[in-house]
């Protein structure tokens, strides 16, 4: 009897000490598991609290204003270009335009964005586009392609006739300019950021500047432009000029300035450094560790208006790791050879073979050859 009750009592101790050690591990993991969700609370309440610093504006029905301000970069001395000409870019935008034409594009792994830069200056009013660029986010190539796309296209502005793409955000703001590329070129464009090109020197400033190569014609240019803007907002005139050429680290008035150039090579060398110092940008951005992303983030978010809702934004800024292994890549409509320069109502515009641009940026943004 008392050999039984005792190995009766051995086997129910040990029993014991497997459920105690059970409980014990149930503990950890459960404790540890509380943990982990406080903080993902903490980032989560705190990311919102970030994202709640940007102008969220939900897209609604495009609204189109009757006139806009004079366009200030009209020409001179110039006839128009011959009528021939001109009617025959008309029609081929007409045919463009047809419900019958070119499908627009979509993927669900292609996220675009448009980036709209504006010169806007009177609250409450859109001006014309400044730089436009369509940011392209491909997660089957992990690519993100920079499409610049050119301020003075001639195409079909729904509602407003033909006219500069750049005249589409001061008709109707970026909702309109989105609706525009997407008739145009046939390509689903998902959502917008603007920022007025003022904010950006906040952005290269808090990067620490971005270094590019500049010329002796840029330098005089850049000198010349942040001399205006330095007057302009109550600066000491001789601030952040250059003194030389060659490779230099960019402040942000100097990048602003660089950006804006189109006395060298026109809009295209434009929009060409645009391009470069949003690769420096990009770069700059991988290289952040969290605690100078938040700094970052808290100088740069309120600058921005967007239709992005606050669930995609904070998608889009845990994803951020992932996609700063992307291989970035830069593209320009349009593209040499597919277009011919006019002058339409004094205007300079370029005549676009809507085509072959369309077929281009679907073969480098999707990966999609048009003769699959």
């Amino acid at each position: 009897m008392n050999d039984n009750n005792s190995s009766y009592d051995g086997s129910n101790k040990k029993r014991r000490k497997k459920m105690s050690a059970g409980k014990k591990t149930a503990i950890v993991i459960g404790v540890f598991a509380g943990l982990i969700l406080i903080i993902l609370l903490i980032a989560f309440l705190y990311l919102h609290g970030l994202i709640g610093k940007i102008d969220y504006k939900p897209t609604g029905d495009v609204s189109i204003v009757d006139s806009i301000e004079p366009d200030d970069d009209l020409v001179s001395g110039i006839d128009d270009s011959p009528k021939s000409e001109i009617e025959a870019l008309e029609e081929q935008i007409r045919k463009n335009m047809e419900e019958n034409s070119t499908d627009i594009i979509y993927d669900e792994d292609v996220y675009n964005v448009l980036l709209i830069g504006s010169d806007t200056r009177v609250t409450g009013e859109n001006g014309r586009s400044d730089s436009m660029i369509l940011v392209s986010i491909n997660k089957k190539t992990n690519k993100i392609i920079a499409t610049s796309l050119m301020r003075d296209m001639y195409v079909a502005i729904p509602g407003k006739g033909q006219s500069r793409i750049n005249a589409a955000h001061a008709y109707g703001g970026p909702e309109l300019l989105m609706l525009t590329v997407e008739k145009n070129f046939k390509i689903k464009v998902d959502r917008y950021v603007s920022v007025d090109f003022y904010s950006f020197i906040d952005l290269i400033d808090e990067l620490g500047g971005v270094t590019i190569e500049v010329t002796e014609d840029e330098v005089e240019y850049i000198n010349l432009y942040v001399r205006n803007h330095n007057i302009q907002v109550g600066d000491p005139a001789d601030d952040s000029q250059l003194s030389g050429s060659g490779k230099k680290n960019l402040n942000g008035k100097q990048a602003l300035a660089y950006s804006r150039i189109r006395k060298i090579g026109n809009d295209f060398g434009r929009t060409e450094r645009q391009r470069k110092v949003l690769e420096q940008i990009f770069e700059k951005i991988k290289d952040k560790n969290i605690i100078q992303l938040n700094e970052l983030l808290n100088t740069f978010l309120p600058a921005l208006t967007t239709n992005i809702p606050k669930g995609e934004i904070f998608s889009l800024i845990l994803s951020v790791p992932s996609f700063s292994k992307y291989e970035f890549e830069q593209l320009r409509i349009p593209a040499d050879g597919t277009y011919r320069d006019l002058v339409i109502n004094k205007a300079m515009v370029l005549g676009v073979d809507f085509q072959k641009n369309i077929d281009l940026m679907r073969e480098v943004i999707y990966n999609n050859n048009s003769e699959d």
